[in-house]
Formats: C-alpha cells, structure tokens, sequence
C-alpha cells in the first residue's frame, strides 16, 4: 500500500479518537460506594455510583444544569452553569393517550448492558452471577407497557457478563442485532447504585423508584442522543411530574454512536425494591411513544428537535473529516513535512523514500 494511503488511513483513527473516544474503563463503582455531587455552596445535588470526569454535566430535576469540577475521594464539587429551558411538549400531550393505542406506531428496541444487576430488598443479592438479574424484568415490564399502546417491541435478555469495562464492547452486539429490526428508538435499562432515598418517590399516589436519563457525550450522536433525552424529561414532567430524577451527559459512549434516539435508563438502585422499579417502568412506556414522535400529534415536533441535535452532531463529524482531508492533502504536497515524520511515526511505517513515495 502507498504510504499516502496508510497515513491517511493513520491520521482519521487519529483524529476520531481525539473525537470520540471509546472508554473501555468501568462506567461505575463496583465497592459499594458512591458519589455525592455537591455545588459550591455545598448542596447537595444528587447522588449516583456512575464515574464522573471534568466537563461532564448533570441537568437535575427541577432543570439546573451543571457541571463537573472535579472529584475528591466520594464528593464531586460541580458547579451550577444555568437552568435549561426543556421542549414545550404540552400541546402535543393533548389526547395522547388515545392516539397511542388507537394510532401509535413504531418499534422499539430494548436490551440491558448489565443484565446481572439486581434489587437487594427483593432478591437479597445486587447482582446475579447466573446474568439473569431483576433488571431484566424491569426491561420486560418496559416492553410490556409499549406493547399495550400498539407498538412493536424487539427486548433482549443477552447477557453480557462480566459486569466490568468491556461489557458495552459485548452488549454492542446485542445492540447490532436490534438495530435489524429498524426500531425508533434503543433503549438500554439499567439500575444505579445509591441510598434508596435518592430514588424513593410517589407517582400519583403509587410507590415507584425515579428515572435517571444517561446520554454519553463521545459519540457523534451526542447532541442529537441529548434533545432526545430533553424530550423524555419534558413529556415525563407533564404526565408524571417527578418520575425523573435528571439527566446525565456523561463521559463515555454507551454505544449511542449507533443511532439519534439511542438512550440509557436507570430505574432506581440496588437498594430499591424491584415492584417499585416495574412501576416506574409502566409510567415510564406512557412516556416514550410521545417523546420519540411515535404519535401523530408528536411526530413532527419530535423530529425537527431532535434532528436540530442531529445536525450539530453531523456539523462536528464534517468538521473532522475536512480536517483529516486538509491534512492529507497538505502531507501528500509535501507542505507539513514534520506533521507527515509525526504521524509515520506513530503509525510504524518508517521513513518514506522520495524516488517511490513507499516506505523503506
């Protein structure tokens, strides 16, 4: 092969993984710990067992955004940088409920990265060894409640053991074999791993466990992952005001590089019982069918936000490959000399010969 061709080849894994970094690390604690988030003046924020690094932010319940400072030992210090204004959502509400069983449509997808992860006031255990964890029974209820409404629903119970970094790697699969299907929308369902009080809440007078909402902020379907996660925020604060307990824009993929309405759910923590998180996720199937346009009075609102997020991702991925283009133009003239040695460099291809143009 050419060496041109190589070090182009050399420079797009380069620049896409400055761009979208694929973290292979644990996405949470595994001791038993967790994290108190805390803004300056020392409120608590929230709580979570999920690994948190600078620049990542929290969109709370009440809609204050912030952002991570830094961690030391179990606090996370984040700063408060402003409220966000969630998508009028009320007037495509109007007769919703209707419209979703008699005209809803669409497919969903549903699989769990952590199928291990259990309740331990119901099963006595965190986490299953077997992979057959209660989570997965909050994922069937999911499926269940969509399926009531008229949609087609695709639920996965692929395990995906070991619970460590490379579980998303495996669970990728299981995405993969979904995304055959066509769905709307992906959904994978998770717990967290808190005290039972930062879950703990009442939906119309029934005992439930709350939402948290994971979008990864690595991928190039960020933005577009991030105005769906909104959607879902704002559709769950007017039918069940307090299911959601906030959003996390998170460092890491979560394997939402695959599609724009690609989100992670978690239904409370392990020190929740499990019927409170299967009635969480009933509440939670009245919410999507609006949020992902899968009604007919939500269709267009849904899609012109979301592809709004879409179009700013796609902004970020022609910027880079234009960047790499540039580059390999600028090396291929003869024009960066030093930035071709660099690359050559990192690559192993040696140095080139200038009578072939091919390495030596």
């Amino acid at each position: 092969m050419r060496v041109g061709m190589r070090l182009a080849l050399a420079l797009l894994a380069f620049c896409l993984l400055i761009a979208f970094p694929e973290v292979t690390k644990a996405d949470e604690r595994r001791d038993g710990g967790y994290f108190t988030l805390r803004d300056e003046s020392g409120e608590m924020i929230t709580m979570t067992a999920r690994e948190l690094d600078p620049g990542d932010q929290y969109i709370a319940g009440d809609n204050r955004l912030f952002e991570v400072v830094r961690t030391e030992g179990d606090e996370v210090l984040v700063r408060f940088v402003e409220t966000v204004e969630l998508p009028d959502v009320s007037g495509e509400l109007l007769g919703a409920q209707v419209a979703q069983a008699e005209e809803g449509g669409g497919v969903v997808g549903i699989y769990h990265t952590h199928n291990d992860e259990s309740y331990v006031p119901t099963s006595g255990t965190e986490s299953r060894d077997d992979g057959r964890g209660d989570v997965l029974e909050v994922g069937k209820t999911l499926a269940s409640g969509l399926e009531e409404q008229g949609l087609t629903v695709y639920w996965s119970d692929n395990s995906h053991i070991p619970h460590d970094g490379q579980a998303y790697i495996r669970s990728r699969r299981t995405a993969v074999e979904l995304l055959q299907n066509e769905p709307d929308t992906l959904i994978d369902v998770h717990r967290d791993a808190t005290p039972p009080e930062v879950y703990e809440t009442e939906v119309e007078g029934v005992p439930a466990t709350k939402v948290r909402l994971v979008v990864g902020r690595q991928n190039q379907n960020r933005e577009a992952n991030l105005e769906y996660a909104k959607r879902l925020k704002a559709v769950a604060d007017q039918l069940y005001p307090g299911l959601v307990e906030g959003i996390f824009d998170a460092k890491g993929n979560y394997n939402q590089d695959l599609g724009p309405k690609t989100i992670l759910l978690e239904f409370g923590a392990h020190t929740n019982r499990l019927d409170h998180a299967k009635q969480a996720a009933e509440f939670f199937a009245k919410v999507i069918p609006a949020a992902a346009g899968l009604t007919p009075s939500s269709k267009q609102a849904a899609e012109e936000q979301i592809s709004g997020g879409a179009s700013r991702s796609l902004v970020w991925t022609v910027l880079i490959v234009g960047a790499v283009g540039g580059a390999f133009l600028l090396i291929s003239r003869g024009k960066i000399g030093s930035l071709a040695g660099f690359f050559r460099r990192e690559a192993g291809l040696g140095e080139r010969d200038p009578e072939t143009d091919d390495d030596r």
